[in-house]
């Protein structure tokens, strides 16, 4: 495996410079411990990794590093809880945006793009952490389960339930095609570990999005992708019989 890239602490969310975390109790050094601990559990599992691993990687003696964190379960959990303190800011910052769509096109270049801005080492390795520890640690299990799935499952299946009522998109199973958003993200967040991990090349994103798009939009019943409004029902909704049927089914009859 190649060596792994050099993060600095500091890094860019949603196009703006922060400090990582965003805490009243951040320093530089606790920054540098949490984020370089986050890409070794990532890499190797919770488990292969020591206190002594993510001291010796960042030059710093043990003894100096539990000044910042109690051990390595306090330093666990502190990479959990600011994952997901992020990932929640993300669908607040993607709740504003989303807002602002006029027409269903839009929304959803808006809906898939996103991921793409949030695509930086931590959270993706952090993400990939959680889905990957999930199984023995039960904090993990919660985050992928209650955040990563339900929450943001329900998020967008609220703001395509909002499409439908205005009229930018015919009435389409809208928690089917938020889970299938869903799940593609996730795909997409460790597909691009694997990438900076060099176990694959560079995925093109923004076409497999535009796939994404074109798909979604045939759904809720469009024929064009850059189409404004939708042209006519392609997919039956599941409680609504499509038209389109009704002469060949009575030729059955």
């Amino acid at each position: 495996m190649s060596e792994k890239k050099t993060i600095k602490p500091e890094f860019k969310v949603f196009g703006v410079s922060q400090p990582l975390p965003m805490r009243s109790d951040s320093s530089q050094t606790k920054d540098t411990i949490l984020l370089e601990s986050t890409l070794l559990f990532a890499m190797r599992g919770y488990e292969a990794v020591s206190i002594r691993d993510i001291a010796t990687s960042i030059n710093m003696k043990p003894s100096s590093l539990y000044n910042h964190f109690q051990g390595k379960e306090a330093l666990f959990e502190a990479v959990l809880n600011h994952a997901e303190d992020l990932y929640l800011l993300y669908f607040k910052v993607l709740d504003d945006n989303l807002s602002k769509a006029k027409t269903f096109s839009e929304f959803l270049d808006i809906a898939n793009k996103e991921p793409i801005k949030m695509s930086n080492d931590f959270t993706c390795y952090a993400f990939s952490l959680i889905q990957t520890e999930q199984f023995r640690d039960k904090h993990c299990a919660k985050i992928f389960n209650e955040s990563f799935l339900d929450y943001s499952i329900n998020f967008y299946k609220g703001h395509f339930d909002r499409c439908v009522e205005k009229g930018l998109a015919y009435p389409f199973d809208t928690r089917m095609v938020a889970t299938l958003l869903m799940h593609t993200t996730l795909l997409c967040i460790n597909l691009r570990v694997q990438e900076y991990m060099d176990h694959r090349p560079p995925i093109d994103f923004e076409e497999h999005f535009t796939d994404l798009k074109r798909l979604i939009m045939n759904i809720a019943g469009f024929n064009d992708i850059s189409s404004p409004l939708p042209d006519r029902p392609i997919q039956s909704h599941p409680m609504q019989p499509n038209p389109k049927n009704k002469s060949a089914i009575e030729s059955v009859d």
